[in-house]
């Protein structure tokens, strides 16, 4: 009895070996690989990354402190002026609105930091997303 359990276990330790010898050529990996793609592949990835530059290049964050009517807009405008000289403010008009924007931040962190300053004395100002046109 014990010789024919170790002979079924010789038989399936024999098989076992074979099929891993015999299947490893089958699953291996091929050693060259072409690619081939079109050359306008190549061209689209380049006017791609063109487009996100520019994009980029023309992203920025900004502060925008007021939005509304002319003379509150006025008011907001020189007081941000007198508190933060060294942040450049301007006024806008947007159909039907006024808007009193402060700072060009390329960095989004930097941009926080100076709304965090800026909350003090303009609570309703928030951070802007824009693209210079």
């Amino acid at each position: 009895m014990f010789f024919c359990f170790m002979k079924n276990f010789c038989w399936n330790y024999l098989f076992l070996l074979l099929f891993l010898f015999t299947a490893a050529p089958v699953f291996s990996q091929i050693e060259n690989l072409n690619i081939k793609q079109d050359s306008k592949v190549d061209s689209l990835l380049k006017k791609k990354i063109e487009l996100d530059r520019a994009r980029f290049d023309n992203a920025y964050f900004t502060l925008q402190l007021y939005y509304g009517d002319v003379d509150t807009a006025k008011e907001t405008l020189e007081r941000s002026r007198e508190l933060f000289p060294h942040i450049p403010v301007e006024l806008s008009f947007e159909t039907p609105n006024y808007k009193v924007q402060a700072g060009r931040f390329k960095d989004k962190l930097v941009g926080l930091k100076t709304l965090d300053t800026l909350k003090q004395s303009f609570p309703a100002a928030f951070l802007l997303a824009r693209r210079s046109d």
